[in-house]
């Protein structure tokens, strides 16, 4: 099926002839902060085509065990008690027995992205999203970049497109599909606009809207054009965090549709695959032969290299002589986190971020980097890490060191082609349908070596990976340097 689905979409004219891409980027409205653009994918050190793709099995694998684990935790007596503990943490009581009922019992996400850092060592896979942004971004840029005669991207410049219709086609054969985003996560808005729109021209109907869009009858959910004509919804794209379902007008209404069956809901309500708490659970070795035994060796191994130390802060004193297990800091092992409290700045190579179901647990909006406080600001950061756990569980990672990766863009002041070295955070797309994981593409996002937390900001580069096979030409010819942004705007023209 995605096989074919690769040269459907090959001859779509994208309406472009060598335009300054800055401007038709912003013009099809596709991202309204801004950014730099790429003159070419990036090279990716350390990421080769056959451990991304096994990743990608990995992942979707970790999430059914992990989906398991959670119902296995859920029995009366079970040793595994204190997962859903954990990751029941803040969820209303309402939510949780809507996400248990047995309708959804083998839902899974089937839009995943790891976000992976890139080391000296290789790839290290600090986060799991099952709500990415990105798709839209990744698509426009890739196309931009083909049309300016660049080849060699990874998953093809409509890799992310192909993968998404292939997705929605393994829930609904024929289907009319809404892609719904909040009020929360409206910096996505155009990026969700332009997906809908190249899934309308390439695929089968498909429109964004705002959830008050949303209308019902006793058939089910439809929305009205702009004509008044109403169309029918089969497949709704969930593009909202689960904390923001209270602030989401006719919520109520789109659980119930999903529970009687008449509109299908990607991804499922199901707040415990949301959280970055299972990145903790997986490296905790209270579970290590749960996971040896559910994931087949590749998928454990992969995982297990990838993912690094991962621990949730628990207030709760460790009794003596316990230790909290592989926290160690210089030479010396920590026997609780209370102890995180005396580190000098030198010592705190960590990072704090809230585990989910929370407004800051997204877009790097709650992440503290203990080297970059003061002592009075690390402290704070602690107390509220500690205080939250009840509600907002926090986990802890170290800091790690990335290589620095040659990203190709242009000066913003002159308009020539450069190449500088960056930080750079990679994240593959990976798309499910039914039991194969597909590599849509990855995208890159690139900022200087100075800076702390890796995201979307006016210095950063949003690059498409170079397929690992592709080799780079030696020298940038006359003709592509004719497509250089103009050097007359600025970043801040986007």
């Amino acid at each position: 099926m995605i096989e074919s689905l690769l040269h459907s979409h090959e001859g779509l004219p994208e309406a472009m002839s060598r335009p300054d891409s800055r401007r038709a980027l912003m013009r099809e409205g596709v991202f309204a902060k801004p950014f730099r653009l790429p003159r070419d994918p990036v090279f990716l050190p350390g990421c080769d085509e056959k451990a991304i793709s096994l990743l990608g099995e990995a992942m979707f694998a970790f999430y059914r065990e992990l989906d398991f684990l959670y119902f296995q935790s859920l029995e009366p007596g079970s040793p595994y008690s204190f997962v859903h503990e954990l990751l029941d943490a803040g969820k209303p009581d309402s939510l949780l027995q809507f996400a248990r009922s047995r309708k959804f019992r083998k839902d899974l996400p089937l839009v995943l992205r790891p976000d992976l850092l890139l080391t000296p060592s290789g790839p290290k896979l600090t986060e799991m999203d099952s709500v990415p942004g990105g798709m839209g971004i990744l698509l426009k840029i890739s196309r931009i970049l083909q049309d300016h005669g660049k080849t060699g991207i990874w998953g093809t410049a409509h890799g992310v497109l192909e993968g998404f219709a292939a997705m929605i086609r393994s829930l609904d054969p024929n289907p009319s599909l809404a892609i719904v985003v909040s009020e929360e996560s409206k910096d996505y808005w155009p990026e969700m606009i332009y997906l809908a729109r190249c899934l309308a021209d390439a695929h089968f109907p498909a429109v964004c809207l705002h959830p008050h869009e949303l209308r019902f009858d006793e058939k089910g959910l439809f929305y009205r054009d702009h004509n008044l004509t109403e169309h029918r919804i089969s497949v709704v794209y969930r593009f909202f965090e689960l904390f923001d379902l209270p602030n989401i007008p006719k919520s109520d209404i789109l659980l119930y549709f999903a529970k009687g069956g008449k509109v299908k809901v990607t991804p499922p309500f199901k707040p415990w695959l949301e959280e970055k708490a299972g990145l903790a659970l997986f490296k905790t070795p209270r579970l290590r032969s749960f996971w040896r035994a559910r994931l087949v060796p590749d998928h454990f191994e992969i995982l297990d290299r990838m993912i690094p130390s991962t621990w949730v802060l628990d207030p709760r004193p460790v009794p003596a002589p316990a230790i909290v297990p592989d926290l160690v800091i210089g030479e010396r092992s920590l026997w609780d986190f209370s102890e995180l409290r005396m580190l000098t700045q030198k010592e705190r190579h960590i990072i704090i971020k809230p585990s989910g179901f929370s407004p800051l647990a997204w877009g790097s909006r709650g992440v503290v980097v203990g080297h970059d406080l003061p002592e009075e600001e690390w402290q704070k950061s602690l107390d509220h890490a500690f205080s939250s756990f009840a509600v907002s569980p926090h986990v802890l990672q170290p800091f790690l060191k990335t290589s620095a990766v040659p990203c190709p863009s242009w000066d913003a002041s002159t308009g020539l082609p450069t190449e500088e070295k960056m930080r750079v955070r990679a994240c593959p797309y990976y798309f499910v349908v039914g039991q194969t994981v597909w590599t849509g593409g990855v995208l890159a996002t690139a900022v200087p070596m100075d800076k702390k937390i890796i995201h979307g900001m006016v210095d950063s580069i949003l690059l498409p990976a170079a397929h690992p096979d592709h080799r780079p030409p030696e020298a940038l010819t006359d003709d592509e340097k004719t497509i250089a942004p103009d050097r007359h705007h600025t970043e801040q023209d986007m």
